[in-house]
């Protein structure tokens, strides 16, 4: 296990309603148990999340966003690394006024080097794309905004 995927470990199980978790891979064990500390196993660096067990953020917090009338907002269904396109050389799954349906791909996101297509739950039209490509996002957060029909 690399620091990354240590760490977005931790951040899927703190944003989760588990309370304890425990893994090994490779000959490496991590234990993780909410409000106490981290066990790491010896061939990982224990810094990256020492002196204590809180991730820092790593983009700003959104503000809040509140649905406007007959728009609405599509949200993140997990916590991991969001991507427009399928390949870095690909064109975008979706574009502003593009036309959605429910099971249209709006996205990938990337979380504990899983892929996860994610589509859409309503039909209508994206009216804007809330979130960069590549950038990290919450479970919850506002992604898309879609005119519905």
């Amino acid at each position: 296990m690399d620091n990354n995927e240590i760490k977005e470990l931790v951040e899927i199980i703190q944003s989760s309603s588990i309370e304890e978790f425990e893994m090994e891979k490779s000959g490496v064990r991590v234990k993780i148990k909410k409000s106490s500390r981290i066990e790491v196993g010896p061939d990982t660096v224990r810094d990256i999340l020492q002196p204590s067990n809180q991730v820092e953020r790593v983009g700003p917090v959104p503000a809040a966003e509140t649905e406007e009338e007959g728009i609405h907002l599509f949200r993140a269904p997990i916590v991991g690394t969001f991507y427009l396109t399928p390949k870095p050389d690909a064109d975008p799954f979706v574009e502003i006024g593009a036309r959605v349906t429910p099971s249209s791909v709006l996205c990938i996101i990337e979380a504990m080097k899983i892929f996860n297509q994610i589509e859409c739950d309503v039909s209508g039209e994206i009216v804007k794309i809330l979130v960069e490509n590549g950038r990290p996002v919450e479970y919850g957060e506002p992604l898309f905004k879609i005119r519905l029909d």
